[in-house]
């Protein structure tokens, strides 16, 4: 959720720097810009800890990795591949997740499943 606020004030600065470097956008369009921008950052549906935790183990064991539990928040996965093995920690809540260090392909997988829930 504090990610999804920091990009929309992101880009809402974005486009007000741009529209005063450009007499051509009119505050018309930066309002559909906006609107189009909060749409974008759609909420997960919220679930409980155990559900959160049990669709992040599934989704991340069905793309190849190990996943340990780690406390009542927080899950250790690991993936051995030709090219090395590596770890990530992901944290959660009922309604977000975090993975670190960052994964992006896992982040991504994660990130499909709880929005297709």
């Amino acid at each position: 959720m504090e990610k999804s606020i920091g990009l929309v004030l992101i880009a809402v600065y974005g486009m007000w720097f741009f529209m005063g470097q450009n007499t051509n956008v009119s505050t018309e369009d930066v309002a559909q810009q906006e609107i189009r921008i909060m749409e974008d950052t759609t909420q997960y549906r919220e679930l409980t800890q155990s559900q959160m935790h049990s669709m992040i183990k599934s989704v991340s064991e069905e793309n190849g990795w190990e996943v340990t539990k780690f406390k009542s928040n927080a899950l250790i996965a690991e993936k051995v591949s030709d090219n090395g093995s590596k770890a990530v920690t992901i944290t959660f809540s009922k309604s977000e997740f975090s993975i670190s260090p960052k994964n992006r392909d896992l982040e991504k997988a994660i990130d499909s499943a709880l929005r297709t829930s």
